[in-house]
């Protein structure tokens, strides 16, 4: 058996799977998991593969690390999506950190905690504050200045998730967010689909003085090769890397210094893309 899913009208990435262990169709989205023998489960929402057990910690530690590892002195952060848990887990890592989480699909956190066992345990921090509402939403009625980080944990922008990807959505957050503050979300892929990851890189640009692409890889993506966006307005996600946060975090399985500073480096021909897009 295998699963299949199309990168536009292109590419096709084929996973061997043993069974669909889990099915639903929730108020939001459809919602399936999958196991396999070599990558266990796997969770895919609305035909997209999200995560695996064997490679999730790399998408959750570069999305948390990166931009928490470049702040000088977080205290309070907002995650907006998340909801299988694994985001949250690595923020939380951070013991002078606190948490909110936004999450639409209350299906999404049930499904988690029933077959991804490596994160289940963070629901209980008191720590972390979860709400079950629209991260637009919830944007719009939070306070000026109230956040340090802001991780949007999206899907693909797409159907409803594609409002966290305009620039309506990035002046909400940036107005969120602190003096010092920064966002880091989902970017798309420069590789798999470099209009799209050109289009949120221009959006998030807009509004802040620093937004850069930062690459990670995911086997269960098609093409590997993926990219968050990271957008400050004041600290420079490789002058200002806290060496010693990022190097003394435990425990991580792929996020070091060396990884932080290397997931910015740019392919000559994407630096011709981004020329004037990217603010670096």
């Amino acid at each position: 058996m295998w699963f299949e899913e199309n990168q536009g009208d292109f590419f096709k990435q084929s996973i061997k799977v043993e069974e669909r262990v889990f099915e639903k169709k929730s108020d939001y989205q459809q919602i399936e998991i999958y196991r396999s023998n070599e990558l266990g489960h796997i969770m895919v929402l609305d035909g997209a593969a999200m995560l695996s057990e064997k490679d999730e910690f790399i998408y959750h530690e570069m999305l948390a690390h990166v931009p928490i590892c470049t702040h000088r002195e977080p205290k309070r952060v907002l995650i907006i999506g998340g909801g299988d848990g694994g985001t949250a887990r690595e923020v939380l890592k951070h013991k002078e950190i606190t948490v909110d989480m936004v999450e639409l699909d209350e299906a999404v956190i049930e499904a988690s905690q029933a077959y991804f066992p490596a994160m289940a345990d963070v629901w209980g921090n008191e720590r972390l504050r979860l709400h079950i509402q629209s991260g637009l939403d919830f944007i719009a009625e939070a306070e000026d200045q109230s956040y340090d980080i802001i991780l949007v944990d999206a899907t693909d922008p797409k159907g409803k998730a594609e409002e966290l990807f305009e620039a309506t959505f990035y002046a909400q957050a940036n107005r969120v967010l602190k003096e010092d503050g920064l966002i880091a979300t989902q970017g798309s892929s420069w590789w798999m689909a470099l209009e799209e990851h050109k289009r949120i890189l221009k959006n998030i640009g807009n509004l802040f003085q620093i937004a850069m692409p930062y690459r990670y890889e995911m086997m269960v993506y098609p093409g590997c090769v993926w990219n968050f966006i990271l957008a400050s307005k004041k600290y420079h996600p490789t002058a200002d890397i806290n060496l010693q946060r990022a190097d003394l975090l435990e425990p991580v399985h792929y996020y070091n210094s060396d990884i932080h500073k290397a997931s910015f480096t740019t392919p000559a021909y994407i630096k011709k893309e981004l020329l004037g897009i990217a603010k670096n």
